[in-house]
C-alpha cells in the first residue's frame, strides 16, 4: 500500500469536492424552499462554476496549485460571494411583490444592494492582503486561499452586480 502526504492530500481534495458537491445540492433545496421556486436557485447557483472557472485561471496564471487550502478557499468564497446573489434576487422579488414593474425592481434593488455588496467584497479582500506578503510560515501556507478568496470577491462581485440581474430579467421578461 502507498503512503505519504501526497496520497493524504490526493484523499483530502477529492473528499473536499465531495463536500463542496453536497454544499451546493443542499444550498440549492434551501433557496429552492426560500425563494418559492425551482428557477431562481439555479440563478444564484450558476455563479459558482462561473467564479470558480476565474479562481483556476487566476491560479493557473500565478503559477500557483490547486491543494487543500486553495480548496477551503474555494468554499469559502463561494459562501460569501452566494450570499450577495441571494440577496439581490430576495431583493428584487420583495420589490415586485410591492407592486414594482420588472426593469424598476431591478433597478430599485441593484440601488439598494450595490452598498452592501461592494462593502462585503472590500472588507473580505482587504482582509486577505495581508496573507500575500507575509514571510511566515503560516502566511506562506495560507497564500493560495488568500489567491483565491481575493480573485473569486473581486469576479464574483461583478457577476453579482451585473450578470445575475441580467439573468434574472431574461428568465422573467
Amino acid at each position: 500500500m502507498l503512503r505519504g502526504s501526497y496520497f493524504e492530500n490526493k484523499q483530502l481534495i477529492k473528499e473536499m469536492f465531495f463536500i463542496l458537491l453536497i454544499a451546493i445540492v443542499l444550498l440549492y433545496f434551501i433557496l429552492a424552499a426560500q425563494f418559492e421556486s425551482l428557477v431562481q436557485p439555479l440563478l444564484v447557483l450558476i455563479e459558482i462554476p462561473i467564479d470558480l472557472t476565474a479562481v483556476l485561471v487566476v491560479l493557473y496564471l500565478g503559477g500557483s496549485s490547486i491543494n487543500l487550502m486553495s480548496m477551503i478557499g474555494m468554499v469559502v468564497m463561494s459562501g460569501i460571494i452566494i450570499n450577495d446573489s441571494i440577496l439581490k434576487i430576495d431583493t428584487i422579488n420583495r420589490l415586485r411583490h410591492e407592486g414594482y414593474g420588472l426593469d424598476d425592481a431591478i433597478h430599485e434593488a441593484g440601488l439598494r444592494r450595490i452598498k452592501p455588496i461592494v462593502m462585503t467584497s472590500l472588507t473580505t479582500i482587504l482582509a486577505m492582503i495581508p496573507f500575500l506578503f507575509g514571510g511566515s510560515l503560516g502566511t506562506i501556507l495560507q497564500k493560495p486561499l488568500a489567491i483565491v478568496i481575493i480573485a473569486g470577491m473581486i469576479y464574483g462581485t461583478f457577476i453579482s452586480l451585473f450578470l445575475i440581474p441580467i439573468l434574472y430579467r431574461q428568465l422573467y421578461k
